[in-house]
């Protein structure tokens, strides 16, 4: 019997609320709340419709979708996916509160299993959807300006502004408009004034802080990265809800990151939801997870959730 059958978001909105409290915490820290604007590099998916820019019918299908006040759009997602059943696929809440030493370790870390319980459903379905079957992201204006003015920089070999400038490799140009011809720059002096004068203008506006600018595109394909980054990610996730506690800080020796029980019960949760078939995963007091977050430590997917809210990247 799992602890809620279904969110509703109704009379009980305070007590479903409060069941997701550890889910809302490790919200805060990878998915906070932000409003779009043009000088901000975050975006939550949301935009605005004008009511004339869409039929009858499509405007009446959007005006009609509920709208939860103070339930956050992954709360809500989270709700929706729960209620359907779309998460947990090899793994369930019975075998959960039966796992001894999942139990034990909870209990010694002073959590609530039951909103533990959930944590470990979002945690799960949030980092498949991002490292398994996240979608890919191309390459933001910044990212691209600057691949093209650095190619272009450094292959010029010499400058004069009698004989203008020489490559030290051919390039060309070539720009593409649909139902017009195509026009092609060769001429090493152009291409070198295009590549300089964008990359000063990309100094002069500070592109960095100009949010669009460092959007990155949602592609219509989706790329699975490696298992072993995929666990590191969801370990992460939980040291992070774990700095967050203060009664499982105190229980760490003095100077440490993470307590042997954090460690030992992420591991625990590993081998139960399947995410890796490995023995080592059952152990207590083993290496493998250390080893794990030191070799990707600084990893990044090329992708963003393909199911809950992203940054705008």
């Amino acid at each position: 019997m799992n602890p809620i059958a279904k969110f509703e978001w109704k009379d009980n909105i305070e007590q479903e609320k409060d069941l997701l409290e550890y889910i809302s915490i490790l919200e805060e820290l990878y998915i906070p709340d932000f409003d779009y604007n043009t000088d901000s590099p975050y975006y939550y998916g949301y935009d605005r419709i004008d009511k004339s820019a869409v039929s009858a019918e499509e405007w009446e299908e959007m005006s009609s979708q509920p709208i939860y006040i103070n339930v956050s759009e992954t709360l809500q997602t989270f709700g929706e996916r729960y209620n359907k059943g779309l998460i947990a696929e090899y793994f369930n809440y019975t075998n959960y509160i039966k796992h001894d030493l999942i139990q034990q370790f909870i209990r010694g870390l002073d959590l609530d299993a039951d909103k533990f319980w959930m944590l470990l459903l979002f945690a799960y379905d949030y980092s498949y959807h991002y490292y398994m079957k996240g979608t890919d992201i191309g390459e933001s204006p910044n990212e691209q300006l600057r691949k093209f003015t650095k190619a272009i920089i450094d292959n010029v070999e010499s400058f004069d502004e009698k004989t203008g400038s020489i490559f030290a490799q051919s390039a060309t140009l070539k720009i593409c408009v649909e139902g017009e011809r195509n026009i092609i720059i060769d001429n090493p002096t152009a291409i070198h004034y295009i590549a300089d004068s964008t990359f000063k203008m990309m100094q002069q506006d500070d592109l960095g802080n100009i949010g669009i600018m460092s959007h990155k595109r949602r592609l219509e394909t989706s790329t699975s990265t490696k298992d072993s980054p995929f666990i590191t990610f969801f370990a992460q996730m939980f040291l992070d809800f774990f700095n967050t506690q203060s009664q499982v800080i105190i229980k760490r020796k003095k100077g440490a990151k993470y307590s042997q029980k954090e460690t030992d019960l992420i591991c625990q949760l590993i081998a139960f939801t399947k995410l890796s078939p490995k023995d080592c995963w059952t152990r207590t007091e083993n290496d493998t997870l250390k080893a794990f977050l030191k070799q990707y430590k600084d990893f990044e997917p090329n992708t963003i959730n393909s199911v809950y809210p992203s940054f705008r990247m």
